[in-house]
């Protein structure tokens, strides 16, 4: 019976580390009271996780309009939604981040204030309506606003498409840049 008792302890050594763990790793059959160590915890014990990202970018395509000058813009009627630029998502959370610019490059100079609105539609946090500050009048500068937010896209290949509108029933031209970003994390485990 001796010899037995001491066959088994030289076997369970032989499975123990110096660290006091079988085989590197811990099981629920590992731990009793008390003998879990901080130091017994390292990062071949857990989940990994890899990240892997998808950026979608758009931009408001240059003008032909000679009187533009090649700005990234497009004429905006009064009293209208005008598509300024669209891009397709796949399925997923999305986080947006754009910036807007409004003119009065051509036609009358507005009468009053008016305030360029750029639209990001589908925002689940952030503002999905976004407001300049008055735009100058002449087309020398433009009025600019920033936006974020995230979006949850529920089929691949779903465009969503961003708009911009004067107040006041003004008209004038808009641009906007965007980007789009998914994060989608996977668990991977250390292999022993």
């Amino acid at each position: 019976m001796i010899a037995l008792l001491g066959t088994g302890t030289a076997v369970a050594a032989g499975q123990i580390g110096s660290d006091g763990i079988k085989n590197n790793s811990v099981t629920s059959y590992d731990i009793k009271d008390g003998t879990l160590q901080t130091r017994d915890l390292t990062t071949n014990n857990f989940a990994r996780f890899t990240a892997t990202e998808t950026v979608v970018a758009g931009t408001t395509p240059v003008s032909t309009d000679p009187a533009l000058a090649g700005a990234r813009v497009v004429e905006v009627a009064a009293d209208t939604e005008t598509p300024l630029v669209t891009i397709v998502l796949d399925q997923g959370t999305w986080k947006i981040n754009g910036t807007a610019q409004f003119w009065h490059v051509n036609g009358p100079a507005p009468a009053g204030a008016d305030y360029g609105v750029v639209t990001i539609p589908g925002l689940q946090d952030g503002f999905n309506k976004a407001y300049t500050a008055d735009v100058p009048d002449g087309g020398g500068n433009p009025a600019q606003t920033s936006f974020s937010g995230t979006i949850k896209i529920t089929a691949n290949d779903t465009p969503v498409t961003l708009t911009g509108a004067f107040t006041a029933g003004n008209s004038g031209e808009a641009g906007v840049t965007v980007q789009a970003t998914q994060y989608v994390y996977v668990a991977t485990r250390h292999q022993q």
